[in-house]
C-alpha cells in the first residue's frame, strides 16, 4: 500500500476545503486521546467523543501526588470545524464510568445533532436511553453500513482482577471499497485478537492502536502500553496510528519516547505518533510525506 501523509498544523489538509471530495482516501484525524475522525467514501466517522474542556473530569489515579483533573489537555483550536465534518459516531465502550470514550458534552453533541450512532448491542439501550440516535451493529460479524462494511473485534480492556472492573467493549474493522481497511482497537491490551487482525488485515491497512499504558494506581495496564502497541506493529503489515497519548492523567507513555522506540526497532515507516489535530492521509495511488513546522524531528514519516 503506498502512503500519503500530510500533517498541517492546523488539523486539516493544507489546501482542503473538503478533504473526502479532494481525492479518494481515507483520512485520519487524531482530535485528542482515543477520540479520531476517520473520513472516507463521503463519510465522516467520528469515534468515541470526549468533548469536555481540559479539566472538567475527575483524575483516574487515586493514590500519590500525580493526580491531575482530566483531561491534562484542551481540544485542539479547530476542534468544532473537525467535528462539523462527522456523519457518524462509532463507540467502542461506554459504560462503567468511561468518560475518557464518551463523556456528558459528547452525549449532549450527538443528542442535539441526532447523528447515527454506531455501537454494540451492549450499549444500546444505554445510549437510547439518553437520547442518541443509535444504529446497532452485528456482535458476531459484519454489518453493511458507512457504504462500506464494519466487523466488531473483542477487546480486553486489562487482565485479573482490574479487568473484572472494566467495560472491555470492541474495537472495528472498516471496509471501504477501493480504499485501505481501517482497524479501530478500541481501549485493549494486546491479544490474539489483536495480533489476528493485524496479521489478517496485511499491507493494505491502518490500525489505529492505543499506546499510553494507562494504569489506575493498582492492578495491571488497562490498553497496550509502547512495547504491545509496537509488538503488535512490528506483527501486522500495514500502517499503524497510535493514540490514547498524553491527555490522561492514567496515561504515563509520552510521544517523544514512542517515536524514539519505534525508531530504535526499525518501525519509523510504518508507525505514526500524530499530535492532537493533525491529520494523516492513507491511499493506493500516491506517495508523500509532509509535515508541519512545529512537528519535531523524531516524527515518523511514512514512505
Amino acid at each position: 500500500m503506498s502512503f500519503l501523509a500530510m500533517v498541517a498544523a492546523d488539523g486539516a489538509l493544507q489546501n482542503s476545503g473538503n478533504p473526502i471530495a479532494m481525492q479518494r482516501s481515507v483520512h485520519i484525524t487524531q482530535i485528542r486521546n482515543a477520540t479520531v475522525l476517520i473520513e472516507a467514501a463521503g463519510h465522516g466517522v467520528l469515534v468515541d467523543p470526549m468533548l469536555a474542556p481540559r479539566g472538567a473530569l475527575p483524575s483516574l489515579k487515586y493514590l500519590g501526588g500525580e493526580r491531575r483533573r482530566n483531561p491534562i489537555v484542551d481540544l485542539p483550536p479547530d476542534s468544532d470545524t473537525l467535528l462539523a465534518r462527522a456523519t457518524h459516531a462509532l463507540i467502542t465502550h461506554c459504560q462503567r464510568g468511561h468518560f475518557d470514550h464518551l463523556d456528558r458534552l459528547g452525549k449532549r453533541w450527538l443528542r442535539e445533532r441526532q447523528l447515527p450512532v454506531l455501537c454494540m448491542p451492549h450499549d444500546a439501550s444505554y445510549l437510547a436511553e439518553r437520547g442518541l440516535a443509535v444504529q446497532v451493529l452485528d456482535a458476531d460479524g459484519p454489518t453493511d453500513v458507512l457504504g462500506g462494511r464494519v466487523t466488531p473485534v473483542r477487546c480486553l480492556h486489562g487482565r485479573g482482577w482490574i479487568g473484572t472492573l472494566m467495560a472491555h467493549g470492541h474495537g472495528y474493522v472498516i471496509d471501504w471499497p477501493g480504499e485501505p481497511s481501517v482497524y479501530v482497537a478500541g481501549d485493549t491490551v494486546l491479544t490474539d485478537d489483536v495480533l489476528d487482525t493485524v496479521r489478517r488485515l496485511g499491507r493494505d491497512s491502518v490500525s489505529v492502536l492505543p499506546a499510553g499504558g494507562a494504569a489506575m494506581d493498582l492492578g495491571g495496564e488497562l490498553i497496550m502500553d509502547a512495547d504491545q502497541a509496537l509488538r503488535a506493529a512490528a506483527a501486522g503489515g500495514g500502517r499503524f496510528v497510535m493514540n490514547h497519548l498524553e491527555a490522561l492523567d492514567h496515561c504515563p507513555t509520552q510521544r517523544r519516547a514512542l517515536r524514539a522506540e519505534a525508531c530504535r526497532r526499525g518501525l519509523e515507516d510504518r508507525v505514526l505518533v500524530p499530535e492532537d489535530g493533525a491529520t494523516l492521509v492513507f491511499d493506493r495511488a500516491a506517495t508523500r510525506s509532509a509535515a508541519p513546522p512545529h512537528r519535531p524531528p523524531e516524527q515518523a514519516h511514512a514512505r
